[in-house]
C-alpha cells in the first residue's frame, strides 16, 4: 500500500516509538542522572530530536502565559550568556545554564495528554527500580555483602557503614529528591494521566524508605515538607466545598499516620542528620565542615555580586582568591546566590518573572479543568521539591535533574494547549495521534 493511506500507518508508528524512547530517556534520567557522561549527552540529544519531531507532526501553540515565561527565561540566559563570554567557566557552563533549559522548555512545549500519562508511567517504573537497588545494596551492607562489580559500574555504588547504620550512595539517589513527594502526593490523586494508584503508593513507599538509607537527607525533608504544602495549595483551589465529613476523616487519619512517619524517621540516625543539618543552616551555625563551607559561600557570592549587581559578572564566573573546587572554581552549592552573582538583579527579576507566570498557567488551568488537578498537583510536588532542594544542593547544574522542573510546564501545557490547525495530508495524521487534546487556554 502505497501514498497517503499507507504512509499513515508508519508515520503513527514511528510517532509511538519515538514516545516510548522518550519516556525510556525519561526513566534513565531518574535512575542514572549523572555520570557515564557520553551516554547522557546522546541521551539528552535524542530528547532534543523526539522535540523536533513533535513539533514537526504535532506541533503545539503554547498558551500567552508559558510563551511570555519562556521568553522571560531567555532573556535571562541572554544576559548571563553575554556577560559571561571569556569567563573562565564560560563553555562549560553553556551546558547547564543554556543547553539544558532550551531542550527541556521544548521537551515539554510538546507534551499532550497521552504523553505525559506514558512519561508518568516510566517514571513510577524508574521510581520502583531506583528504590528497589538502593534497598537491595543496603541489605547487602546490612549482611556484609560485596555488591556486584556490574552494579558499581552502572550506579556508581557506594555502601558504607554496618548494620544497623548502612548508608548507601548511588548516582540516582539525588532523584528521591523529587520522586517521593511527587509520588506522595500522586498516590491521593486519580485521574487522567496518572498511574494507577497502587503503583504510585508502591513508588512513594519504597522511595522514602530508600531515602532513609541513603545519602540524601533533603529528600526526606523535602518528603515530609513538600504534600503539605501541595495539599494547601490545592485546598486553596478547591475551597470550602472539599471540607466533607469523608475527607476530614481521611484527613485526621493521614496527619496521624504522617506524625508517626516523621517521628519514626527522625529516631533514624539519617533522619538525626537531616534535622541538625536543617538546623544549621537556617542559624548560620554549620554543623559540619561541609555546611561551614557552604554558609561561607553565602557572604563571599554576595560581596562578589555587590561588585556587578545589576546584570551581575555573567555565567562561568568565579570569584578571585576563592573557589569551593579548584577543578571548576565557578561551580558553588548555593545556586540562587551564584545565580544572583551571575546574572544580577536584572537577570534574577526575569527568571522570578518566568516561575511566577508558569504557576499563573498552572493555577488557570487547574480553576477551569478540574480534571487536569491530579496531574498538575502532582508534578508540582516534584518539580517545587528540586526548587527548594537546589538552594542547598547543586541539583541543577546536572542537565539529568531538569525534567523534574519541566515534568510539571508540561502537565500544564497538556491540558492547556491545543494543537497547531494544519492543512494537506498531515492533518488526519495530527487529529488521530493528538485526540487528548482540549481547548486552548
Amino acid at each position: 500500500m502505497t501514498g497517503a493511506t499507507g504512509g499513515r500507518p508508519l508515520l503513527q508508528r514511528l510517532d509511538a516509538a519515538a514516545d516510548v524512547l522518550a519516556g525510556a530517556i525519561l526513566a534513565y534520567l531518574i535512575v542514572v542522572p549523572v555520570g557515564h557522561n557520553g551516554l547522557l549527552v546522546a541521551l539528552l540529544l535524542l530528547l532534543g530530536i523526539w522535540s523536533v519531531w513533535r513539533v514537526a507532526r504535532h506541533p503545539r501553540r503554547l498558551p500567552p502565559l508559558l510563551l511570555a515565561a519562556a521568553c522571560c527565561a531567555a532573556v535571562a540566559i541572554l544576559i548571563g550568556v553575554i556577560g559571561g563570554a571569556g569567563n573562565p567557566g564560560f563553555v562549560h557552563s553553556l551546558i547547564s545554564w543554556v543547553a539544558a533549559p532550551v531542550l527541556f522548555w521544548a521537551w515539554a512545549s510538546q507534551m499532550d495528554e497521552r504523553v505525559l500519562g506514558l512519561f508518568l508511567r516510566f517514571a513510577v517504573w524508574a521510581t520502583l527500580f531506583l528504590a528497589s537497588i538502593v534497598l537491595a545494596l543496603w541489605a547487602m551492607g546490612a549482611v556484609g555483602v560485596e555488591p556486584a562489580v556490574w552494579i558499581k559500574v552502572l550506579v556508581d555504588a557506594d555502601v558504607s557503614g554496618s548494620w544497623p547504620n548502612v548508608i548507601v550512595g548511588v548516582y540516582g539517589a539525588s532523584s528521591l529528591i523529587a520522586v517521593a513527594p511527587l509520588w506522595i502526593v500522586g498516590m491521593f490523586f486519580h485521574g487522567r494521566a496518572l498511574p494507577s494508584r497502587k503503583l504510585m503508593a508502591a513508588a512513594a513507599v519504597l522511595a522514602t524508605v530508600a531515602a532513609v538509607v541513603s545519602t540524601r537527607r533533603a529528600a526526606l525533608a523535602l518528603g515530609l515538607l513538600v504534600p503539605i504544602l501541595m495539599f494547601l495549595a490545592y485546598l486553596a483551589v478547591v475551597g470550602r466545598t472539599w471540607f466533607t465529613r469523608r475527607h476530614i476523616r481521611a484527613l485526621i487519619i493521614v496527619a496521624g499516620g504522617a506524625v508517626l512517619a516523621a517521628g519514626a524517621v527522625l529516631i533514624t540516625p539519617t533522619g538525626q542528620r537531616m534535622s541538625a543539618g536543617v538546623l544549621a543552616l537556617l542559624t548560620g551555625r554549620g554543623g559540619t565542615a561541609d555546611e561551614d563551607l557552604r554558609i561561607e559561600q553565602v557572604g563571599r557570592l554576595w560581596s562578589a555580586f555587590l561588585e556587578s549587581p545589576v546584570f551581575g559578572h555573567g555565567i562561568g564566573a568565579v570569584i578571585p582568591g576563592y573557589a569551593r573546587s579548584a577543578e571548576r572554581p565557578w561551580n558553588f552549592e548555593m545556586q540562587y546566590n551564584m545565580l544572583l552573582f551571575q546574572v544580577g538583579v536584572v537577570g534574577v527579576l526575569f527568571l522570578t518573572a518566568s516561575a511566577v507566570l508558569v504557576v499563573c498557567a498552572a493555577v488557570r488551568v487547574v480553576t477551569r479543568r478540574p480534571e487536569a488537578r491530579p496531574a498538575v498537583f502532582t508534578t508540582a510536588a516534584g518539580a517545587f521539591a528540586v526548587l527548594a532542594a537546589n538552594a542547598l544542593n547543586p541539583l541543577l547544574q546536572a542537565p539529568g535533574h531538569f525534567w523534574a522542573v519541566f515534568l510539571f510546564v508540561g502537565a500544564v501545557v497538556a491540558f492547556g494547549t491545543t494543537p497547531v490547525r494544519v492543512t494537506g495530508p498531515v492533518a488526519e495524521s495530527v487529529a488521530s495521534g493528538d485526540g487528548a487534546t482540549v481547548r486552548a487556554d
